[in-house]
Order: C-alpha cells, then structure tokens, then sequence
C-alpha cells in the first residue's frame, strides 16, 4: 500500500469516477478542505460528519478500527465520500470484518454518504460497484441512523439483491430537532404544554428558595475548557457516572469532547452552559455549532439536585438563549432514544438501520433469529395479557 495512505480502487463499472481508498490520517488531511466541501454540497448534511468532528473523534476514540473511506474523484475533482471504517465484530464465536460509518457505533450522527445531488445517483451506482467488486475485503455492511428518505436505503437493496447478501432494514428512533427560525420566545412557549411550563415555573421557584438561579455561558477559545471543566465536575456527581454511560464508561470521551469543543470554539462554535444555584453548578450541557445548526451532545446534572429536574430547567435557559441571539437556525437533538427529548418540539426525522451480510451459516442463523424476534415478542405479549385478563375474571 502507498505510503500516501490512498490507493487507487478498480470499478470499471464506475467509470466516470476514479475511486481512492483512503486508509491513513495522513491521507485523509489532504482532502480535508475539499470534505467540507463536498459535505456542504450534500442534501441535509450534518456538522458531525464534518472533517473536523470526525478526525477529532477518530484520533481519540479509533481504538483498532481502520479507515476504509473511499473518495470518488471526476477527473482531478473530489465529488463525493463515502466516510467509512472496518472494524471487527464478533457473531456467534467468529470474526466479522464490519464495514460502518465513521464513528457511528458510539454516537448518534445521522450520517450519510458524502454525496451532492448533482452527482448522487451516479454515484451511489459507483459506490455499489466498488462494494461489489471489492467484497472480499468486508463481510457485513452496518448503516445506522439513515434518514428514512435517504436514496442510500434502496441502493444498498439494489447491491444485496445484485450481489446474493442478505439484506435487513429495520425501523431506528426518531431523531427530532426545532426549526428555530420561524420562532420567537413567545411564540415559541405558548407551543408547549402546559404541563411543561407549570413544571418549569415549579422547578425554578423551587431551586430560587436556595439561592439566585443563574445561566453560565462559555463559547470563547479561550474560556470553553472550563466550561467543559465544570461539565466534567458535574458529569462524576450525575446518574450517568453510576451507571457507566458516556464519559463514566470510557475514559478516552473526557478527552474527545474537551477537544472537540476546543476545535469548533476556533473554527466553527461551541457551548457549554451551566446552570448554577447560588453560584452552585447544579446542571450543565455541551454542544456544537456548525453552519447555523446547534447540535446538543451531552446533558449531566447533579443528582442531589434530582428532584428539581434541573436538566430540564438548562434546557429552556438553554433554547430561550438560543431563540433571544438568533445565531442558530435550527436545534438538532441528535437521537430520539430518549423520549423525553420529544417535549421540546414537534418534528423528528425518522431513522432505519440497514445490514448487509456474507450469506454463510451463522449470518443466516442471526438473520432468522432477527426476524423471528418480533413475532416471538408480540405472541410472549399476547399470551402475558391473555393471563392477565384470566387471573382478573377469577378475581371478579
């Protein structure tokens, strides 16, 4: 393999487009510049598949992945980017080479294929081939968190129908976000429930009897690391460090996140806010600004202060900032696996999962145990209310 890190692919059923196979940091630096270009190009792109986010995450958090991103050129031009890894996976006892998005098993992207519309159709035809014809080098193709509108879904049926993978696409959560534009602060509450304001108003009444209940706010170069410090502090005395979730689970998050806010601080714009009680930090949360969309990344609060649902307080301090400076035109949650996300507006994106898959013994077996599940499930929660409704009629 050349030095270089890029070597030169072979898709002659892609013939308006020259294929790279970009497998070094090095290599990837030298189109960064025409990454974000090509990413901006892309239809509902999004900042964390910027060069930035994703060579920060992968110098942090790679571990033994490899770069496997494949860079489509026409003529001297890049014109598009798959931005994928191999990593390994374990299925039933054996080693699978897993071909993925960039980053995407640890968090919630909703990533695409680098691909303009000018150019898309073509070249996920390009992509298929290449996939097609280098299949000795993956076993399991893995794309979560695809926009249900994306064109990736049907190619990638297209390649699995052509090439005999076997093929499963599966409903993911929704991913909501706030069109900030079109509203004011008013406009924008009296969308809410009542039950959230009346719960809001409580909640501040409740923490104000402590002391006065302010709003930190750091996004300069110079002050965001210690915005991230105070998130850091209040991150070991939240629910999320007992039970080993994101920087209570892996070390290495502490050190991507300071850097990543470091990074877009400089560069594009970043976030920490802190909610304090009597100068008390008593919640805090992180987030990232690219191109006019705010992407929310993490939310910790104190747990002694649990019962005051200070998390919930930070983020209408949170969104009411946001709607008074008017600097980002859309808010971006970032994945519906928590539902209570779903307060703050009414729109989300819907998500699938789609896998491809070597067809031999053990991804046959997974795949039958894959479909066979929701109907298990939903004959185990038959039976379990057909049970209850006997034990009630004995009762009666």
């Amino acid at each position: 393999m050349p030095e270089s890190g890029v070597s030169p692919g072979n898709a002659p059923s892609s013939a308006r487009f020259r294929v790279e196979t970009v497998t070094t940091i090095d290599g990837w630096r030298k189109i960064a510049a025409a990454w974000d270009r090509v990413l901006r190009a892309t239809e509902e792109y999004t900042g964390l598949q910027s060069f930035d986010f994703l060579s920060t995450w992968w110098a942090c958090l790679a571990a033994d992945r490899k770069l496997w991103i494949l860079a489509f050129y026409d003529g001297d031009e890049l014109v598009g980017v798959a931005p994928l890894q191999l990593a390994e996976r374990r299925i039933l006892g054996k080693a699978y080479r897993a071909l993925q998005f960039l980053a995407m098993t640890e968090d919630i992207l909703r990533p695409t294929m680098l691909f303009p519309a000018e150019h898309r159709q073509a070249l996920l035809a390009a992509l298929n081939g290449f996939l097609a014809e280098h299949r000795r080098s993956w076993d399991v193709l893995e794309l979560d968190e695809l926009t249900c509108a994306d064109l990736l879904i049907d190619s990638m049926e297209q390649l699995a129908s052509c090439s005999g993978y076997l093929h499963r696409q599966t409903p993911f959560h929704p991913c909501p976000f706030l069109d900030l534009s079109s509203q004011t602060p008013d406009s924008y509450w009296q969308g809410r429930s009542k039950k959230l304001r009346k719960n809001l108003r409580a909640g501040e009444r409740k923490l104000a009897q402590m002391g006065p209940v302010d709003l930190e706010v750091y996004r300069m170069p110079e002050d965001i690391h210690e915005g991230f410090e105070k998130f850091r502090d209040l991150a070991r005395l939240s629910w999320k460090h007992e039970a080993r979730i994101g920087m209570a689970d892996d070390a290495r998050y502490e050190i991507f996140y300071d850097r990543v806010l470091d990074t877009f601080a400089r560069r594009h714009g970043a976030r920490a806010l802190i909610l304090t009680v009597a100068a008390r930090p008593v919640a805090a949360t992180l987030a990232l600004l690219f191109d006019g969309v705010y992407y929310s990344l993490q939310i910790v609060h104190d747990e002694a202060y649990a019962r005051y649902s200070p998390g919930t307080l930070l983020e209408a301090r949170e969104l009411e900032l946001l709607l008074r400076e008017r600097d980002a035109r859309r808010y971006e949650f970032m994945g519906g696996a928590l539902r209570n996300k779903l307060r703050w507006t009414g729109d989300a994106v819907p998500s699938v999962c789609v896998r491809l898959a070597r067809p031999d013994p053990r991804m046959r077996a997974v795949e039958l145990y894959e479909r066979v599940k929701p109907v298990a499930k939903r004959a185990l929660e038959r039976a379990r209310a057909a049970a209850a409704a006997l034990r009630r009629s004995a009762r009666a």
